[in-house]
């Protein structure tokens, strides 16, 4: 996407449009419209209930500790009784050295309440050589990770410290392999080059699948990391300008995901983020939610379509996590 020193693979003049998600929208019009004399299509919803974005709120901890206190912030942020399941609570994942020094118990508490504790994988910033090299990285310090937090589901969510991204696919054949299945890695930087415009770097705001160098799916989804701590941006500017884009007449609907480095409690971009996404009623959940809620959306179905006297009937089979599916 950034070329450097060659020819950017990004027109930022449109990075603030999702074209790829606008092309696929009009796809999907052009085929309800050219129906509907004959067959209402009915259509799921992107997010659940009427939701129309959702921040995605992540951060890095490189040993520093800053995990509990920034999980404790947002536990205290949530509304009395709310749900975890149906994104009323805000929560957040917190990718780690397994040398943070929070403890098995600690990060148990905090996992019973919505909370994510990944793993953040690393090589010391260098290129990995093969695919077998890098999947050994996940191997081993997944391995360390788990013999720590062993009251802990394995991750299944990542970001790779200094983004490592050597190839075309191994990162996310490797994750894969390691039971890792949505990906954060798609790094909206540097801020030389995006020049604090909020936007979509692949043309996206939606969680999407990998494919691999010959077009076959990869079962990995890619989420974009819109906002980052490092990348020059303006707080509170960039989160309220890509959630007003989103709720606005614009449409520009998405999951826009956060970095929000985790090494300290607190940061002025992570509390910019949370009032933003919390004074416009939007969602902010865990990295973990999202990859549930997508596969339940896409394990939902109708069946039994028939459209007969003016009334449309069907049959909705619900996949696993899609609470508030609409």
């Amino acid at each position: 996407f950034f070329g450097g020193t060659a020819t950017d693979w990004v027109n930022l003049s449109k990075a603030h449009i999702p074209q790829a998600d606008e092309q696929q929208r009009l796809l999907a019009n052009l085929v309800t419209v050219t129906a509907r004399d004959r067959l209402p299509v009915p259509r799921f919803w992107y997010f659940p209930g009427t939701h129309k974005a959702v921040v995605v709120a992540t951060g890095d901890d490189h040993g520093s500790g800053g995990t509990p206190g920034r999980f404790s912030t947002y536990a205290a942020a949530s509304p009395s009784g709310c749900s975890v399941a149906r994104w009323e609570c805000p929560r957040f994942s917190s990718y780690i050295y397994p040398s943070t020094p929070m403890t098995n118990a600690q990060a148990l508490t905090f996992h019973d309440q919505g909370f994510e504790v990944g793993l953040h994988p690393q090589n010391n910033c260098t290129n990995y050589v093969s695919y077998q090299g890098l999947a050994d990285t996940y191997t081993s310090q997944l391995g360390t990770w788990r013999a720590k937090y062993t009251s802990l589901p394995s991750p299944t969510t990542s970001r790779y410290h200094c983004i490592v991204w050597s190839d075309w696919a191994s990162q996310p054949k490797a994750e894969l392999a390691s039971g890792i299945r949505l990906d954060t890695n798609y790094y909206y930087y540097p801020g030389s080059w995006i020049a604090d415009r909020p936007g979509f770097m692949n043309g996206s705001g939606m969680p999407m699948r990998f494919t691999d160098t010959d077009g076959s799916m990869i079962d990995v989804f890619q989420a974009n990391t819109n906002m980052t701590d490092e990348s020059g941006q303006s707080y509170p500017f960039t989160p309220n300008t890509l959630l007003d884009r989103a709720l606005g007449s614009q449409g520009y609907y998405g999951a826009f995901t956060a970095n929000l480095h985790t090494d300290n409690a607190s940061t002025y971009e992570d509390t910019q983020v949370l009032a933003s996404a919390q004074a416009r009623g939007v969602p902010v959940i865990a990295a973990r939610q999202l990859l549930t809620w997508t596969d339940g959306r896409n394990a939902s179905s109708f069946s039994g379509i028939s459209w007969s006297g003016g009334t449309l009937s069907f049959t909705v089979g619900v996949g696993v996590g899609a609470t508030g599916l609409t």
